[in-house]
């Protein structure tokens, strides 16, 4: 399932975070596996177009992450979208998303690895 942030402290998480690039899209990452869910934003500049058109955006990037939801770690996510994205069609938008998606899971992936493993030991 996917939610989206609304308040101000889920925004403050992102600070400081890395930013993915690909194609007219960026992304902020916090894998959370504790949360059990996607929180994602969308931010679009007014500048991408009229509001029609970044609405449009909005709702073709959150169905893109609906679509991909099994894929994507849960966690915290910030979509941005550049000023070209208005014009980029929904085949380059799942493209970039993929590509950001596999980022993320590669990274996931490297966190978990390296991190220390806990043994008990028995007798005492």
């Amino acid at each position: 399932m996917i939610s989206r942030i609304t308040k101000r402290a889920g925004f403050a998480r992102f600070r400081g975070v890395r930013t993915l690039r690909h194609g007219s899209l960026t992304l902020r990452a916090v894998p959370d596996p504790v949360v059990g869910a996607v929180h994602l934003a969308i931010a679009t500049p007014k500048r991408s177009g009229s509001a029609v058109a970044r609405n449009r955006v909005r709702r073709q990037v959150r169905a893109a992450m609906r679509a991909r939801a099994d894929r994507v770690p849960s966690g915290w996510y910030l979509v941005s979208l550049q000023g070209a994205a208005v014009d980029t069609d929904w085949g380059q938008l799942g493209i970039s998303l993929d590509a950001l998606v596999d980022q993320v899971r590669a990274q996931t992936a490297d966190v978990v690895q390296s991190a220390p493993t806990l043994t008990m030991r028995a007798g005492r």
